[in-house]
């Protein structure tokens, strides 16, 4: 079993695997005679190998004379089938209430399948007339057909937020009128949430919290753990993903012989994570490919040092320096993680998160990024945006805030009949009149 899950994990994450897929995907396209069909595989190819001669095959059909086609032949909308049953809006806030001399409100929608209920449910365009809209990429590189539904839908651009500082790039490439900007998922954590035990006094040595998905690679750390002291109290908390059960993860714990030696707790809640997070003495993530990895900043802020894989393409990678954790080298983890153990209280994570990407900092930068953009087109701008962070889904940092704003939501219900979860509004109908 250990030889199968190298060689899967292999497969699945290989750099030239993942061309040879894209080439794969380029030919593919060439057979295909529908054209929503052609666009498909030509941005799946495109996400594996963001070539520049296949930027030139997509790049006409992002103009204002095509752009449209990627919503109306909703291209690649069938891996989201079951979520866009529900027209109700989730892990969503209005962040801004739009004003009655015509200043815009803002609303933060997380997950690509929320906004395309947005298109497929509601007329869009129309509410963007009242709001300036925020997407929150899941993934990284992102899943282009469900964001280019969102091409030139509105009067303004829709500004994006990434899941890996690379992705500026690959949106910069095209002409589309999606802004991304410089904010990750893992920028929104709010510190005071944490309060961190003393290092001498911490239970844990080694904490992982990652769904139990094949894409969070646990088998890395049980094979690590060969090496190491059994003394070590390892403890790993999960969710049921991708098809995957903790009775899985623990099967690969068995074949590596180290099963004996961790703890594992399924299903915990945002409370129950925070306290182990802060009684742990390190934390560790191995993917090598996702988004930006919400659990890395969480750990900072509990003061845990992190430990990830130095070729990950993940969007919180950015964040491991010398005052934060250390990056792994595959061949060599056992031995870095037992230095990295042995000087955690040296470590700095937390006075470098406040630093840097506490929630109240990004708030300030998101309303800056909206009010430049206002200003510069001449819109009127008077109020700033509600401060908000994740925990685990978006919400307000103060409950004045989901005070204030309970009008708009009323209001967006009545006027576009979008509902968010969590902030429904029982809405009177007007009597019939005979």
């Amino acid at each position: 079993m250990q030889l199968e899950l190298q060689i899967a994990d292999a497969l699945r994450n290989s750099p030239a695997i993942w061309k040879l897929h894209a080439v794969g995907l380029r030919l593919q396209s060439l057979a295909q005679s529908q054209p929503e069909d052609k666009l498909l595989t030509l941005a799946q190819s495109y996400r594996r190998w963001p070539s520049r001669s296949l930027e030139q095959q997509l790049a006409p059909w992002l103009t204002p004379e095509h752009a449209a086609i990627w919503r109306e032949k909703r291209i690649g909308w069938s891996r989201y089938r079951q979520q866009l049953s529900s027209p109700v809006i989730t892990k969503s806030l209005i962040l801004k209430a739009p004003g009655v001399d015509g200043e815009k409100g803002v609303l933060y929608v997380s997950f690509e399948y929320n906004w395309l209920r947005l298109l497929q449910h509601f007329e869009l365009r129309h509410l963007l007339e009242d709001y300036f809209l925020i997407g929150a990429s899941s993934w990284s590189p992102p899943d282009f057909p469900a964001h280019w539904a969102l091409a030139r839908v509105g009067p303004d651009p829709v500004f994006m937020q990434i899941s890996n500082p690379s992705d500026m790039e690959l949106y910069a490439r095209f002409d589309h009128k999606i802004r991304p900007i410089p904010i990750m998922a893992s920028d929104w954590i709010n510190p005071d949430f944490y309060e961190p035990k003393p290092h001498n006094q911490r239970e844990i040595d080694i904490l992982m919290v990652a769904g139990w998905s094949h894409v969070k690679r646990h088998w890395l750390l049980f094979r690590a753990l060969r090496k190491m002291s059994q003394r070590l109290r390892v403890v790993l908390i999960g969710q049921d993903a991708d098809g995957r059960t903790a009775n899985d993860v623990l099967r690969e714990a068995k074949a590596f012989g180290v099963a004996d030696r961790i703890q594992m707790i399924r299903d915990a809640n945002i409370n129950e994570v925070t306290k182990h997070q802060c009684n742990s003495k390190t934390s560790i993530i191995l993917s090598a490919r996702e988004g930006s990895c919400v659990v890395v900043a969480e750990s900072l802020f509990a003061d845990a040092p992190v430990a990830m894989m130095e070729n990950a393409h993940v969007g919180s990678r950015t964040y491991i320096n010398s005052q934060t954790g250390v990056l792994l080298r595959a061949g060599a983890m056992h031995t870095q993680l037992n230095e990295m153990l042995e000087h955690s209280a040296s470590f700095s994570p937390r006075t470098w998160a406040l630093a840097n990407i506490a929630s109240t900092r990004t708030t300030e930068k998101l309303n800056g990024i909206i009010r430049d953009y206002s200003l510069e087109r001449g819109l009127p701008w008077t109020r700033d945006i509600a401060p908000m962070c994740w925990r685990p889904d978006p919400v307000y940092m103060r409950i004045s805030g989901k005070e204030q704003l309970q009008g708009a939501y009323a209001a967006l219900q009545k006027r576009h009949g979008v509902v968010i979860a969590g902030h429904e509004v029982h809405l009177q109908t007007e009597p019939q009149t005979l």
